[in-house]
């Protein structure tokens, strides 16, 4: 695949995934570093935090994968990678529903919706489509 080909939104659509996958790791890494203060707003055992961690841990590396993966095929217009790609932020948006909004949940939203919107931007749909011309 020629970089020169490839439309604008397509690489920004590549970039926010991206983005969203480093940021979850992150995000979910530094609350590793903030045990105590997970531990004194919540209340639980350090049993309970660790466990809590360690599942938020698991399913955000699911997510990472993910996303990484999916972009991966995207970039090589794979457009079946777009859905589940799209299916995928939604059900991750759905977990940060489900697990508590924040801060950095705001941001990954976020960053989850433009990644939706250039994704599905017309010219994106176009250059996948030029694949199947072929």
């Amino acid at each position: 695949m020629k970089g020169d080909d490839t439309p604008r939104s397509v690489r920004i659509a590549v970039g926010l995934w991206l983005a969203i996958a480093v940021f979850v790791l992150f995000t979910t890494a530094g609350l590793w570093f903030q045990r105590g203060e997970v531990q004194r707003l919540t209340g639980w055992s350090s049993g309970q935090v660790t466990s809590f961690l360690g599942t938020l841990s698991g399913v955000a590396l699911i997510f990472v994968v993910a996303y990484a993966w999916l972009t991966r095929l995207f970039l090589k217009r794979k457009n079946w990678a777009r859905i589940v790609l799209s299916f995928i932020a939604i059900v991750h948006m759905v977990w940060i529903l489900f697990v508590g909004i924040s801060a950095s949940n705001l941001v990954t939203l976020l960053l989850i919706c433009a990644a939706i919107v250039f994704t599905w931007q017309a010219r994106t749909a176009q250059w996948l489509a030029e694949v199947r011309e072929q």
